[in-house]
């Protein structure tokens, strides 16, 4: 995400295709539907193609969903939790601005394409929920 948010905040997305030099080769490569020497990026491109139906999405599809001026991405990342201590599970926070609905599928592919096993779907929760959390 780091990656993501400099080309997000430096890149005009206005031009054709954004540079993604500063994206990790074996992301940029699953994007493009190729294989990864990452064992985990190839079996989360499998999952989320099982679970959506979907193949991986286009790296330059992906990236436009960051442009500042699009409202698209219905979604800000807030934080990362560990809701079991020791577990290991991860929660991901991200405010939706207070709505129950929004799209989120760029987020789904990430998190698969980064090794996640399952992905639940987003569900709308009070802050001391989150607060009550370890960080992972």
């Amino acid at each position: 995400m780091d990656a993501t948010l400099r080309i997000a905040a430096t890149e005009s997305f206005d031009d054709a295709d954004l540079p993604v030099d500063a994206l990790p080769e074996w992301y940029r490569d699953i994007c493009r539907g190729g294989t990864s020497p990452e064992p985990f990026a190839a079996q989360g491109r499998d999952r989320y193609a099982e679970r959506t139906g979907s193949g991986p999405w286009d790296l330059q599809d992906w990236l436009s969903r960051f442009d500042p001026d699009l409202e698209v991405r219905g979604w800000a990342w807030w934080d990362l939790t560990r809701p079991d201590a020791g577990g290991d599970r991860l929660r991901l926070w991200t405010d939706t601005w207070g709505e129950p609905f929004f799209s989120w599928e760029d987020l789904r592919w990430l998190l698969y394409a980064c090794g996640a096993r399952t992905v639940a779907d987003p569900m709308l929760t009070k802050p001391q929920a989150w607060t009550a959390e370890a960080p992972a």
